[in-house]
């Protein structure tokens, strides 16, 4: 059944669609990375300097995600979207640790942004509306990413097609 493709397929994929459902996302203009983020009590703020995550120095229990403030609003999501990702899967993790670790996390937190922007329950809106070749283009605008990280985020769709033996709906 074509609805498998929509369905999460790793552990990953199936936290952060979860935490998406769980706040009633069901469409991409509602990913609203600010009311997301203070809902985890997690404030953000604009920095002049390297994007980074940390304890909140004066709300106990509450962290920052510090944004430099030169990046362009579609940067500055993936940054917010990646160091959210660090708070919610790797919180208390700190960066002394082996660097295959490091490595790890920093993958993980990529494909949490993967999934929590352009997640591929909401990809049945447009899927079989939109060609091929301008697919990553319309993911792009649609998700407010950018179109190489659609690209790359479609082409997971595509491969997801070909493994479910669902090639001929291309």
């Amino acid at each position: 059944m074509v609805e498998d493709l929509y369905k999460p397929q790793t552990w990953l994929e199936s936290q952060v669609y979860m935490l998406l459902k769980h706040h009633g996302i069901q469409n991409p203009e509602e990913i609203d990375l600010e009311t997301l983020c203070a809902t985890y009590r997690i404030e953000i703020w604009t920095i002049n300097g390297r994007s980074r995550t940390h304890p909140h120095p004066s709300r106990p229990g509450w962290h920052v995600i510090a944004v430099d403030e030169s990046l362009d609003p579609i940067t500055r999501r993936l940054k917010i979207a990646h160091e959210f990702g660090h708070l919610v899967l790797h919180v208390g993790v700190q960066p002394d640790h082996h660097s295959l670790l490091i490595d790890w996390q920093e993958a993980q937190a990529n494909h949490f942004v993967e999934h929590l922007l352009m997640p591929f329950y909401m990809f049945d809106r447009f899927a079989y509306k939109v060609t091929l070749y301008d697919a990553p283009k319309y993911i792009a605008q649609l998700f407010r990413v950018p179109e190489r990280m659609a690209k790359q985020r479609f082409d997971r769709f595509l491969s997801r097609m070909y493994v479910r033996g669902y090639a001929h709906y291309i």
